[in-house]
């Protein structure tokens, strides 16, 4: 997370903070990648545990506070804007983060997206509605996200963390996940997958049969099982793969 002026709410709720390490169950050497240490609420405890830290912290200021040591590699650096075949090289790595609503799924698309072989697994902390909506498919809030996390990874609903765990306190709740990453499925083209998603979703109260148009035909949906007239907030991640392998057919 970022300095207060990118809106950061700073974790201060040591019982939190435990859950978090509980869950993480970080061990001695043990290598983990922490995006957005801020004032080092998570860093100190991870390296309590002998685990190695490598923090990664946008903020100048807040970064120059956190003093390197023999478990812990400070880079000052925006993980959108970093290579994570470089920056992990000597992975795997597990990701421990408290990361800032603004840029969430941004940061969560990169790191699953880049993070095969270098990265196994990853306990986050982000806004509820966001993790609702990531654990949540064939529902009113799945999206696009949903899916393509899936694509990418096991998500897990851990526990919701209220404001008054923060400095200041935010003014929703927030909510800690597990991801656990596994290899893409099998016989489906990623960028058509992706783009039946977008396509999907940027029209989501369109019957698909519509906002599909051109890219999947009633004979393919017939194919996999869907019916046209469904909206995309129906259907399960299965039958979005059914989608992506019958219309190439």
């Amino acid at each position: 997370m970022g300095g207060r002026p990118l809106g950061q709410h700073f974790l201060n709720d040591a019982q939190v903070i435990d859950q978090i390490l509980s869950v993480a169950k970080p061990q001695p050497g043990q290598k983990i990648l922490e995006i957005g240490p801020g004032r080092g609420a998570l860093t100190y405890p991870l390296l309590i545990s002998g685990a190695k830290v490598l923090a990664v912290e946008v903020d100048e200021q807040l970064a120059a506070k956190l003093k390197p040591s023999e478990n812990l590699t400070v880079i000052r650096q925006d993980i959108l804007q970093s290579r994570l075949d470089e920056l992990l090289s000597d992975g795997p790595y597990k990701v421990v983060a408290n990361l800032p609503y603004y840029i969430t799924t941004p940061i969560l698309e990169k790191v699953l997206q880049e993070g095969h072989g270098l990265i196994d697994e990853l306990v986050l902390m982000m806004q509820h509605e966001v993790a609702e909506r990531i654990v949540k498919p064939a529902h009113r809030l799945s999206g696009s996200l949903t899916h393509f996390v899936r694509f990418h990874a096991q998500a897990e609903y851990l526990f919701k963390v209220p404001p008054s765990a923060f400095l200041p306190p935010p003014e929703v709740d927030s909510a800690v996940l597990r991801f656990k990453l596994h290899a893409p499925p099998e016989d489906c083209q990623p960028k058509r997958f992706f783009d039946i998603l977008r396509r999907s979703f940027a029209q989501r109260r369109k019957m698909l049969r519509s906002s599909l148009k051109g890219l999947v035909n009633d004979e393919q949906f017939a194919r996999a099982g869907v019916e046209p007239q469904r909206r995309p907030e129906t259907l399960h991640f299965e039958e979005f793969l059914a989608l992506e392998r019958a219309s190439r057919s």
